[in-house]
């Protein structure tokens, strides 16, 4: 029968050796390298303006409105996702808080459909876009990173796919800050006037100047400038925050700006910045999983010592050589 002591040194090996295995599998089952989670909960980023002003789309003299306007974008993760990969689905609205009718509070609304990195946030596949009144659906090439930036930010500077031109633009780092203890970097990205006929076509992209003057060209272009500041988590490359200026108008061939569309200036609440927050600091923090992993390596490897010498009597052989001496005596 075997002794107490073997006994307990064949639990020591046996947990030793699951702590060695546990060690070595943590990978395929713990990443540490902060890619996006799936079952991220806050995905919603609700940038306001009171005092926005918005061309009213119904309007055949295209009324300019001074009201309070939200843009809303809302991502969702979708199937299929792998340990590299998700898929996502971005909604993006801007809608006025007025007393008009939906149809009229809705200044647009856009569904994109894409691939992403989980790690590095670069888009993968090409975007499916649904717009209000564009169909069918339209297929666009897309690259950089969009709301999700690499895991381990850098201060340097990410492509950053920007919807309305439909390309990507420079976010440069800005400066780095603390959020209730998470180290976050702010990155602005910097739209010139940009001539979006000249990009794309689209039912919105062009107009008809009705007050030129005669022997003047009365057709007008739609021109999108914005400057937006992306608060990224620098460990997950999570976006926490996002403020956003945009100016579209329409203007001549040459830019003349002649008529407003949009001139918007959102922030987020509060709430819901402690809440992006929150969620970027209780993701996979990569250090601590890697510090557990050789944790359980060290202490599985000194058990596995220790349950070892005691299966083969090292403890044993101690024991009789007491015994003798007490005889002795």
């Amino acid at each position: 029968m075997l002794s107490k002591s073997r006994l307990l040194s064949l639990l020591l090996l046996g947990l030793g050796v699951a702590l060695l295995a546990a060690g070595f599998a943590a990978p395929a089952f713990i990443h540490t390298d902060g890619r996006m989670p799936l079952d991220l909960e806050e995905t919603t980023w609700t940038l306001v303006d009171d005092e926005a002003e918005t061309r009213l789309i119904t309007d055949p003299d295209g009324r300019v409105l001074n009201s309070p306007v939200s843009h809303q974008l809302h991502m969702d993760i979708q199937d299929p996702a792998s340990d590299e990969e998700a898929s996502l689905r971005m909604g993006s609205t801007f809608m006025r808080d007025s007393q008009q009718s939906d149809l009229d509070r809705l200044i647009s609304a856009e569904v994109w459909s894409f691939s992403i990195d989980r790690l590095s946030g670069e888009l993968t596949s090409s975007a499916v876009l649904t717009d209000q009144l564009a169909s069918p659906v339209t297929e666009v090439s897309v690259d950089g990173s969009w709301l999700k930036f690499p895991a381990q930010a850098q201060q340097t500077t990410y492509e950053v796919f920007e919807p309305s031109l439909r390309e990507t633009r420079p976010a440069e780092f800005v400066e780095e800050l603390e959020l209730d203890g998470q180290t976050v970097y702010r990155y602005r990205q910097e739209v010139e006037p940009t001539n979006v006929a000249l990009l794309y076509a689209s039912w919105d992209s062009t107009t008809t100047f009705a007050d030129t003057a005669e022997g003047e060209d009365d057709r007008g272009y739609l021109f999108h400038s914005a400057t937006r500041d992306f608060f990224v988590d620098q460990a997950s490359g999570l976006v926490v925050e996002i403020r956003e200026d945009v100016d579209d108008y329409y203007a001549t061939a040459d830019g003349e700006k002649r008529e407003q569309v949009l001139l918007f200036e959102g922030r987020m609440a509060q709430e819901q910045i402690d809440a992006h927050v929150a969620q970027a600091a209780g993701t996979t923090d990569p250090g601590l999983s890697e510090t557990l992993r050789w944790v359980m390596f060290s202490v599985g490897a000194m058990l596995t010592l220790l349950g070892m010498a005691g299966a083969f009597g090292v403890f044993d052989r101690r024991q009789p050589n007491r015994k003798a001496t007490q005889s002795r005596r």
